[in-house]
Order: structure tokens, then sequence, then C-alpha cells
């Protein structure tokens, strides 16, 4: 496979999962689908992780423990918790262009702690992407349009922040667990040590979490939630994750990241498909914008 097909894949395979997450998140709420979800995560990370990766690679020390848990809490628990908050608040297309600002803030973070370069054509691409959150937020909906999806559930500054806080916990928890890469560490392993640390923490903090998301899902659970669950754990961390790995392992690393930052646009089509509503132009060119922002901020 082209690693520019597997590239696309990946983006196609988070789009499908955020759709697939957007109602039940609502539903369920954001904090209580984020934890249940993650029982499918941690299972299948852990099988993968035994199977094709190496444990033995982690190192043991107690700054490499830190930083693993400084990452799944903020990365995972703070990060995948306020992002679906912001699915069932915000609706998937805007937060979805509103999570490629994880990108410009990965860049800010490394600059900041690990003393990175910041160059002109960073500024330009988080310009562009910062742009094109704009153009789709406010100028992404049209007249007519009613489907849930598109509906924005309480105070809208409140649902978007959700989202900006969904990408700089996972942003930050990315940035976190990078010198434990760089020391060697085999991914999937990794992976599943993160998910292993935030899955306890997400139940140990249930009620707070529920608390100050205001999660008004109270849904009752049902074998269709939970393959639900299973589906959007399967797409999003199996598939899109394999797909992007073998993508960075076969192609050039700048190439297959711009390919696999595309998911705003992939989930266009995918909402037009979903909701019979064709996505206004604002939303064709915020997400265009924001995607070709973060190419320049990766290459």
């Amino acid at each position: 496979m082209p690693f520019q097909v597997a590239a696309l894949g990946a983006a196609f395979c988070w789009a499908l999962s955020g759709m697939i997450a957007a109602g039940p998140s609502r539903e369920l709420g954001g904090p209580r689908f984020t934890r249940l979800r993650m029982l499918w995560v941690s299972l299948f990370l852990v099988v993968i992780a035994s199977v094709v990766g190496d444990w033995g690679t982690i190192p043991t020390d107690n700054r490499t423990l830190l930083l693993l848990l400084a990452s799944a809490c903020l990365g995972l628990v703070v990060g995948d918790a306020a992002l679906f908050t912001a699915f069932a608040r915000f609706g998937p297309r805007r937060t979805s262009i509103v999570f490629t600002t994880n990108a410009p803030m990965a860049a800010i973070i490394g600059a900041i702690v690990f003393d990175e370069t910041w160059t002109a054509r960073g500024v330009l691409g988080t310009v562009l992407i910062v742009s094109g959150v704009v153009l789709a937020v406010f100028f992404g909906s049209r007249p007519g349009q009613t489907h849930r999806f598109e509906e924005i559930v309480g105070n809208p500054v409140t649902a978007f922040s959700w989202a900006l806080l969904g990408a700089l916990g996972q942003a930050t928890g990315a940035i976190l667990v990078k010198p434990v890469f760089d020391a060697g560490a085999d991914t999937w392993p990794i992976a599943a040590a993160r998910v292993l640390i935030a899955t306890p923490l997400l139940w140990l903090l249930a009620r707070p979490l529920d608390g100050v998301a205001k999660s008004a899902g109270r849904a009752r659970m049902t074998p269709r939630y939970w393959a639900i669950l299973l589906a959007s754990a399967l797409l999003a961390m199996v598939f899109g994750t394999t797909m992007l790995l073998y993508a960075l392992s076969v192609g050039d690393v700048g190439p297959a990241t711009v390919l696999s930052s595309t998911t705003p646009i992939m989930m266009l089509p995918l909402l037009w498909i979903a909701t019979r509503e064709a996505p206004a132009i604002g939303s064709w060119v915020g997400a265009i914008v924001a995607v070709l922002g973060t190419g320049l901020l990766v290459s």
C-alpha cells in the first residue's frame, strides 16, 4: 500500500470515528463516553503491544514514569474527556476543525519546553490554522441546517472552550511523551502504558469530571452503545493509528503527517451523507485553510 493512501486512510478512520462518537457522546455524556470507550482502547492496545511490541524498551527510571503519568493525565484524562465533551456540545464538524489547533499548540509547547526552533513557516502555518478555525466556526453553518450535529448545546463559548482544552490536553500529552520515544521506547507499549494509567484515573475521577462537564447525557448502557464504543475505539486507536504508523515507517514524515491531518475535510462529505444537508462553503474553506496551515507547520 502506498504511504499516501495509508495516511489518508488514517484521516478517514479518525473522521468516521468522530462521526460515530458524536451522537452517543451527547447521550451518554462526554466524560462517561470517554471512560467507557477507554476500556476497549486499553484491551486493544495491550493485546497489540504484547503481540508486536517490546515492553522491555520502556525505561523504568523515575523520570520516565513521571513523564508517562503526566502524559496520560493531560493527554487522555483531560484531553480525551474534553474532546468528547466538545463533540457532545459543539458537534463533530466544529470540534474537528478546532482540534487542528493542537498542531500549533504542540509546536509552541515544544519550543518552550525543548527549545525547538520556531520558524516563519511555522508562524504562517499557525495563522492559517487559526484563520481556518474562525472561518469554519463562524461561517460554517447556513440557514436551513437542522440536524443535531449542527446544534450547539449550552453556551457556544463554553463549547468552544471544551474543544480548545481537548486540543491543548492532547498536544501537551504528546509533547511530554516525546523524550520517552527519543530514548528508544517502542510505540505500541508506550501507547498501551498511557491508557493503562489513564483508564483507572478516569473512573476514579468520574464524579468530578461529570460535574465539571455538566453532562446532561444519562442514557442507560445498551448493546448498541457498547458496539458503538467498540467501533469508535477500533477505528481511531487500532486502524487509524496502525495506518499512520505504516505511512510514517515507509514514507516521508512531512507528507504523511499532512495527509493524515485532513480529518476535518474528510468529515464534511461524511456529514453530508449522514445529515443530507450540504456543508456551508465556510466549512469547506475553513477546513482546507486549516489543513494547509498544518502542512506548513509540520513540513
